[in-house]
C-alpha cells in the first residue's frame, strides 16, 4: 500500500526537524537530514516498508544525539549508557546500534573508564571498594582485574596509612581504649575497601601502645573479645560453608568478615585455626 507526500513543513520550535503529511494527514516527524537522504518531496510515493525505514533511522539519530549529550555531561560505562538509552525510551535494537557507533569512535570505552576511575579513587580507596564499584557499573571483571594490577602495593599501603592516621586522631578525641580504637579504625579501613592483610599491617603501625587501659582491664576485655570473636566466627562459618566448600576460599572469606568486624588479625588467625 502506498501513500503520497502532500506536505513537508519545518517545525516551528525545532528547525532541524520536519513534519511529513501523507494524503493530507500528519503521519510522522523526522530529521531534516533524512529528507535529503531519502529524497523526500511533495507528491513522492511512500510504501509501508520505506516509512518504517525512515522512522527507524530517525529514532537512531535521536538516540545518538541523546547519547552524545549524556556523555558531554559525564563519561559512562557501556552498560550505563545502554541502560540510559533504554530508560529514555529507545528500543534495544536502536540502543545497540548507537552503542556500536559510540564504541567505534571511542565515546565509550570500558578500559579507558576503568583506568580513569582507578586513578581517581586509588588515593582514597582500597582495591576491594574500587573493584565492586566498577563491577556495579557494569565493567567486566577481567577488565577490572587487569586495571587493579596497576595499583602498586606500596602505594596502597601508604594511602591506607595516611587515611588511618587521619582517622585515628579523630577517634582518639572520644575513645582511649586500645581495643575499641583498634576495632573502630579497622572497621573504617575495611569500609574503604582495603584487604585485611593491609588493614592489619596499618593498624599495627598506627595504634599506639600508650593508649591501652590498665593491664588487668585489658586482659578481661581481651578475654571477652575472644569469646565474642569465636562465637561470631562459628555462626558466620555455618552460613558461609553452605555455599563454599573450598577450604582456602572459606578461610579467606571468614577472615575478611571478622576483620571487617574490627578484630585483630592475630586473634582472627587463632580462631580460624580452631574452626577450619
Amino acid at each position: 500500500m502506498e501513500k503520497t507526500i502532500t506536505k513537508i513543513e519545518v517545525q516551528k520550535k525545532n528547525k532541524k526537524r520536519v513534519n511529513v503529511y501523507l494524503d493530507e494527514e500528519f503521519t510522522f516527524a523526522c530529521s531534516t537530514d533524512l529528507v535529503y537522504y531519502y529524497r523526500l518531496e511533495k507528491n513522492k510515493k511512500i510504501n509501508l516498508e520505506l516509512l518504517k525505514d525512515i522512522i527507524e533511522e530517525d529514532n537512531y539519530l535521536k538516540a545518538k544525539n541523546s547519547a552524545l549529550n549524556i556523555i558531554e555531561k559525564s563519561y559512562k560505562t557501556e552498560k550505563q549508557m545502554f541502560e540510559k538509552l533504554v530508560k529514555i525510551g529507545y528500543n534495544e535494537k536502536t540502543s545497540a546500534r548507537v552503542m556500536d557507533f559510540l564504541r567505534e569512535y571511542s565515546f565509550v570505552d570500558d578500559f579507558k573508564y576503568t583506568d580513569m576511575f582507578i586513578k581517581d579513587k586509588s588515593s582514597s580507596c582500597g582495591k576491594n571498594k574500587i573493584k565492586y564499584t566498577l563491577l556495579r557499573k557494569g565493567i567486566p571483571e577481567e577488565i577490572v582485574e587487569e586495571g587493579l594490577k596497576k595499583i602498586d602495593y606500596d602505594f596502597e599501603i601508604n594511602t591506607a596509612l595516611r587515611l588511618a592516621e587521619k582517622r585515628y586522631n579523630i577517634i582518639l578525641k572520644s575513645e582511649k581504649n586500645r581495643y575499641k580504637i583498634y576495632k573502630k579504625l579497622g572497621d573504617y579501613l575495611i569500609s574503604r575497601g582495603y584487604e585485611f592483610n593491609i588493614v592489619n599491617n596499618v593498624l599495627n603501625k598506627v595504634v599506639k601502645v600508650e593508649n591501652e587501659v590498665s593491664n588487668n582491664e585489658n586482659e578481661v576485655e581481651k578475654s571477652n573479645d575472644m569469646e565474642e570473636l569465636k562465637e561470631l566466627a562459628e555462626k558466620r562459618y555455618r552460613i558461609i560453608s553452605k555455599s563454599e566448600k573450598d577450604g582456602v576460599k572459606l578461610y579467606r572469606k571468614l577472615g575478611q568478615y571478622l576483620i571487617r568486624r574490627g578484630y585483630e588479625w592475630q586473634d582472627v588467625k587463632k580462631v580460624l585455626k580452631e574452626i577450619i
